[in-house]
């Protein structure tokens, strides 16, 4: 075994980068989230299981928490052109029902778009400070 020399593609140091200057002082960004770590999964002892597998090979790009005590607040999905094909968007659906059941934000940005520190700053708006100004679709 042998250590990647990276941990981020190219594009999402970038974009990790413009994320972490859009937004304002009391936020933190972490990335590769993986999904039972974020969630306590409630479901019937019987569907326990089924949840849990549903949700164990899956993270989230980018989680954004609130300080000082680390609670969620919104996840990011960077969606490339794999998002497009059918294989893709069903797993797509399951991370979306999990964000959606938990009443967790996940916006959804296309990973082609550029992203600057002003567009960034506008899709959060309604997350960070309360405004509605979110552009992308929000899941």
């Amino acid at each position: 075994m042998k250590v990647k020399g990276y941990f981020f593609s190219r594009s999402e140091q970038v974009f990790f980068e413009v994320l972490e200057a859009a937004l304002p002082p009391g936020y933190r960004v972490f990335p590769n989230v993986r999904l039972n770590d974020l969630f306590l999964i409630t479901a019937a002892p019987q569907r326990r299981q089924g949840t849990y597998a549903r949700l164990r090979d899956k993270h989230v790009d980018f989680l954004v928490v609130s300080l000082p005590d680390h609670r969620p607040v919104f996840a990011i999905e960077l969606d490339g052109k794999s998002h497009d094909h059918a294989t893709q968007q069903h797993r797509d659906a399951v991370k979306d029902t999990a964000f959606r059941s938990a009443g967790l934000p996940l916006l959804r940005l296309r990973a082609e778009e550029q992203h600057t520190q002003q567009s960034l700053e506008a899709a959060l708006g309604q997350h960070v400070w309360g405004t509605h100004t979110v552009r992308q679709t929000v899941a």
